[in-house]
């Protein structure tokens, strides 16, 4: 190689080496402007996350009518974009029973909205929340008090002129609302389901919150962007006759006179099952032991005992609920068949079976108790579908029965004893009779969503109404 090629070599080693500097210098800077921009922004996220805050406490309280209005300030706002939407953000709170729902109150929030450049923090029912990657979550708590049977709801609800502020400085002002917007309930309720449904960006958020402040029923629908909470009303059932019957009535179909006018009552309206067997399923199925432990050839004592689908039995039970009642959970029918099932104890406790589908008997099938008084109230039976719907042999029970979907015909030779809810009930001969347990005078059931569910007694919805009125 001559001396003019190695000059070249080394001019064009010199550019290549200026190059490469060059080029590490660029990414490095680029990194370094990326590195600073989230830095900022969240420095500047994390401020207006501690404005909102203070806003949202400010707000609360003149919502609330303690204060006629409050400065705020969100701090520097310069790094992102300010929105306020009146009809961002949906509450609907509902009463739903078996024949008809009631709208308490159904409107928007409004929410304020502090937009970055790789979050949003929002202002919204009195709580504060934030997104970053598309998911919602809590920041602070919304006015939403559950505490006991009672739920108080003051749903705050944001106004304002400006849609786009300027400044995160301003006034919140008491603002007079709907005097309408919501529709009073009587207190204490008496029956149904109280839904609380919010439709939301931060729906996550507010889904966190409500499984975080109850042991209810709370679900949520990604592609509605909706969360809802269900509180149940605790329903007592009494009975005054030994029979209570839903719109099907009573039927005699034999012959003879059927039952006396004063063994039943019809048209009755009776609280829905469902939401109890559901709820006791899925809590029990999780933690409760296995039917077979029970149905072991010894005397069952107390305790939660689950089966996950259909159960035949196929011996006879005793129960012993001296330390406690007994609790069976059965994911399907259960067929008594022909077997005895007894409570051996001289207790108040109970057995109690919840059958998320029919309750069938044949043969010589008896429920009740060794003790020679009628005691009915020591096993109940809480069922989703069909009670004896169809019935053959010689049946004795001695029980309370809550089956208010059954269509019940009995049979053979049956003996009821003790209190029954159906929605109808046929008889198809004059070999049976029914006999009122009196000890039941006095006594209540409490139908309620069960384990897992949040009972609810009393209901407190109001709007309050605040302007942002911005510098």
């Amino acid at each position: 190689m001559n001396s003019g090629e190695r000059g070249q070599s080394e001019v064009i080693g010199v550019v290549l080496l200026l190059g490469i500097t060059i080029a590490a210098v660029t990414v490095t800077v680029a990194t370094g402007s990326v590195a600073l921009g989230l830095v900022t922004d969240e420095a500047q996220s994390s401020g207006v996350e501690n404005g909102m805050s203070q806003l949202s406490s400010q707000g609360s309280l003149v919502a609330l009518g303690e204060a006629d209005a409050r400065r705020f300030d969100l701090g520097s706002v310069d790094g992102g974009e300010l929105r306020l939407d009146e009809n961002a953000g949906r509450v609907e709170v509902r009463i739903e029973t078996e024949n008809e729902t009631d709208s308490v109150y159904n409107g928007s929030f409004g929410t304020l909205e502090y937009v970055g450049e790789h979050r949003t923090v929002a202002l919204q029912g009195g709580g504060v929340w934030a997104s970053d990657g598309g998911h919602g979550r809590m920041i602070s708590p919304p006015e939403y008090h559950y505490r006991g049977t009672t739920l108080t709801f003051p749903i705050v609800r944001l106004t304002g002129e400006e849609r786009y502020p300027r400044s995160g400085n301003g006034i919140v002002r008491r603002s007079p609302g709907d005097p309408d917007a919501v529709n009073v309930t009587d207190n204490p309720l008496q029956n149904g389901t109280v839904v609380v449904e919010i439709q939301s960006e931060y729906y996550e958020g507010w889904y966190d919150f409500f499984s975080q402040r109850a042991d209810g029923s709370v679900t949520k629908d990604d592609a509605n962007r909706t969360t809802t909470a269900r509180l149940v009303v605790p329903d007592d059932v009494t009975f005054e006759r030994p029979i209570s019957l839903g719109s099907g009535g009573y039927t005699h179909d034999g012959g003879g006179s059927g039952l006396d006018e004063s063994d039943y009552s019809e048209g009755e309206s009776h609280p829905g099952v469902e939401s109890l067997i559901d709820s006791n399923v899925e809590s029990v199925g999780e933690s409760g032991g296995n039917l077979s432990d029970c149905l072991n050839g010894s005397p069952c004592e107390n305790g939660t005992y689950y089966a996950p689908d259909d159960v035949d039995l196929e011996g006879d039970t005793d129960f012993d609920t001296s330390g406690g009642n007994v609790t069976i959970v059965v994911n399907g029918d259960l067929d008594i068949g022909n077997s005895d099932l007894q409570v051996n104890d001289s207790s108040e406790n109970s057995v109690k079976y919840y059958v998320n589908g029919s309750v069938l008997a044949n043969g010589n099938a008896v429920v009740g108790t060794t003790n020679a008084e009628t005691e009915s109230y020591r096993n109940q039976f809480y069922v989703r579908d069909g009670f004896l719907e169809e019935t053959d042999g010689t049946i004795e029970i001695d029980a309370v029965v809550y089956a208010p979907n059954s269509d019940t015909e009995l049979g053979g030779n049956v003996a009821l004893s003790g209190g029954f809810v159906f929605n109808s009930l046929t008889t198809q001969s004059n070999a049976f009779a029914i006999e009122h347990d009196e000890s039941l005078l006095g006594r209540e059931i409490t139908v309620t969503g069960g384990a897992g569910q949040n009972p609810i007694t009393y209901l407190h919805v109001s709007e309050n109404v605040v302007e942002l009125q911005f510098d």
